[in-house]
């Protein structure tokens, strides 16, 4: 059929296609398979599809470690469930794995939360897609010291998709303290190998590695961090920041009523697209918004929640305004910020395990194509 349709045509009309559709296309001739595995086409259909966006739902059941991958399907009423559940195709040395990020239908799993062996590599970038992934080479800072390991992962406009990985060596003298700047190495998929960042690493905070304390916004990298201890000042929360493509780190600042929360009533999420936190007085959570990003004076409370029952965790927030969160003996529920009610999903699992994340489906690391 190629023989009878120009590439240039042949390829608007693949372009369109969904990924499942497109693998079992690469079987039909050489020509179609060199098509929709090159860079370009693999662009070209992500360009086309990026309005096309599920969720991403990793848990873990209540008796079982073991991991559960789903796709969300959202309707326009706002309603969702679990589309297709997820098969993985490869095993780490332990049960648990959390997520770094997804984008451009790339996710970056990692083990490292409760077992490091330099020996093992821990980090995977998988696409779901195309079952198709690579497990990262062994990174090449390994203090022998105690240290603590931050992870972020993102990509930017040219598709150039890296992981970021700061060490945070532990003080002899103080266990409890860090010491900065950290040491950090990027990997990057173009090269499949990692190289240290040496000069512009001016970090001053100590990034948190929770999956709840993490948000990739606009190719950064953000997390929610602190200032190292002062014997003369209170201890200052703030949110560090990772720009995937300049290489740069810098700071944006939380509104001044959370600035001095503890790490357990804080996280920070995607919403409507911008950067949000919240935050927790220990009687009723306030959802911020960053209305115009790194203008500290744009932080606008969206609103507050105030429930009965205890809130353990958010997950997720909707653009209707909607929160996805986790309460303690319900499990997860959407909050209506309108009604101030909640209502089961019918999504179940360990309170503590729920992670939501944008996901697209793409062609990024479709075999044949590097």
């Amino acid at each position: 059929m190629s023989d009878y349709f120009p590439a240039d045509l042949l390829s608007e009309i693949l372009v369109k296609l969904p990924v499942k559709t497109l693998i079992r296309f690469t079987a039909v001739s050489k020509s179609w398979r060199s098509i929709i595995t090159s860079a370009a086409f693999t662009a070209s259909h992500l360009s086309t599809n990026s309005k096309n966006q599920t969720l991403l739902l990793t848990r873990h059941g209540k008796y079982s470690k073991l991991d559960q991958f789903s796709l969300l399907k959202v309707s326009e009423n706002g309603h969702f469930g679990i589309n297709s559940e997820i098969e993985i195709p490869f095993e780490f040395p332990i049960e648990y794995s959390r997520v770094v990020g997804s984008c451009d239908g790339l996710v970056c799993l990692s083990n490292d939360m409760f077992f490091r062996n330099p020996s093992i590599s821990s980090i995977i970038i998988w696409n779901p897609s195309v079952r198709n992934h690579i497990v990262l080479p062994n990174p090449t800072i390994n203090p022998i010291e105690s240290n603590n390991v931050v992870l972020g992962f993102g990509g930017f406009a040219s598709h150039v998709y890296k992981v970021v990985r700061l060490v945070y060596v532990r003080q002899i003298d103080d266990v409890g303290c860090l010491s900065v700047p950290p040491q950090v190495e990027i990997f990057s998929l173009d090269t499949r190998s990692w190289r240290r960042l040496i000069g512009g690493v001016d970090v001053t905070l100590w990034a948190l590695k929770s999956m709840h304390c993490r948000a990739y916004v606009n190719g950064v990298v953000h997390w929610l961090a602190y200032k190292p201890f002062d014997e003369n000042a209170r201890r200052r929360c703030s949110i560090l920041a990772f720009d995937i493509g300049d290489e740069v780190f810098g700071e944006v600042m939380p509104p001044d009523e959370l600035a001095k929360e503890a790490s357990a009533s804080l996280g920070i999420f995607v919403i409507e697209d911008s950067l949000g936190i919240v935050g927790s007085n220990m009687v009723s959570w306030n959802v911020w918004m960053m209305k115009e990003y790194c203008v500290r004076e744009s932080w606008t409370k969206l609103y507050t929640i105030d429930l009965l029952e205890e809130i353990t965790n958010f997950v997720w927030f909707w653009k209707s305004g909607e929160a996805l969160l986790t309460i303690r003996d319900l499990g997860l529920v959407v909050y209506n910020p309108e009604t101030r009610e909640t209502k089961d999903p019918g999504i179940y699992g360990d309170p503590y395990s729920f992670f939501v994340d944008n996901y697209v489906e793409s062609l990024v690391l479709v075999r044949g194509h590097r």
